[in-house]
């Protein structure tokens, strides 16, 4: 559509399907209502994280990503287990395929739409995908909203992932595996990304998404849901991360793009 039909008219498009269809799509926290879940962030620290944790014991399994692709430790049946997987499906995310879905059980898949005109491609997933996982979105206001929190800069998948279920109704949240962009990936997530140093070099030279913001709002964000009496366990590795992070100087103009 976007090589045949005029710009102004594609985004009447965008807007008219997001309007008639977007909140039918929404994540519901309530689906989430008395669950236990554990969110894996894409941190090389994730293996060390979870064995503190007895993993087969939660009812959900959060990944990000790439991470559909990466193998979990811990008394699982299934390594590859991802009950819900929230992922952007571009830039420089692996192609996933139905089958990869069906093997780590994937039920809902969330697509990141940072904007309204990414829920056309929303509707093209849930085509490609409708046999294996139903298809939701975390509406475009939350992302507005959480990016002027984050002082302009655009949430990070993990980051939308977090405020979701920081908000819901669940039982109890583990988050793991997230070290704000200050250390490289678990293996198979990113090879690129060979050392912590690179790691936090290259997402401050790309000037897309902020640590300093993002650690800074998580850790509000979880010290608002503990004071409320939410169950909420965070790994050390992460308190480590978020608390070295908040205090850097972010001193960085945020940048209108997507990756």
């Amino acid at each position: 559509m976007a090589k045949y039909c005029p710009r102004i008219l594609q985004s009447l498009v965008y807007n008219a399907l997001y309007r008639r269809l977007g909140d039918s799509y929404a994540l519901n926290p309530n689906d989430f209502l008395n669950k236990s879940v554990l969110v894996i962030g894409p941190a090389a620290s994730a293996h060390l994280d979870l064995q503190a944790l007895d993993v087969a014991g939660f009812d959900i399994i959060v990944k990000m990503n790439n991470a559909i692709h990466t193998e979990i430790n811990g008394q699982v049946s299934n390594p590859l287990r991802c009950d819900v997987l929230f992922h952007s499906f571009r830039g420089a995310t692996k192609p996933v395929t139905a089958e990869d879905l069906r093997v780590a059980g994937v039920k809902t898949i969330v697509h990141r739409t940072l904007k309204r005109r990414a829920f056309l491609a929303t509707l093209q997933l849930e085509e490609k995908f409708r046999s294996v996982a139903q298809m939701r979105i975390v509406p475009v206001h939350k992302y507005v909203t959480v990016s002027k929190q984050l002082a302009g800069h655009a949430a990070s998948t993990g980051m939308i992932c977090a405020e979701f279920f920081l908000h819901a109704p669940v039982s109890r949240l583990a988050l793991v595996g997230f070290t704000f962009f200050s250390t490289r990936y678990v293996n198979g997530y990113d090879d690129t990304i060979v050392s912590d140093e690179i790691a936090l070099a290259r997402i401050e030279t790309i000037d897309y998404h902020s640590p300093v913001h993002e650690a800074r709002l998580m850790y509000e964000l979880i010290a608002k849901a503990q004071l409320a009496g939410k169950n909420i366990y965070i790994s050390e590795t992460m308190q480590q991360a978020m608390d070295f992070m908040r205090l850097r100087d972010p001193n960085k103009p945020a940048k209108d793009k997507d990756i």
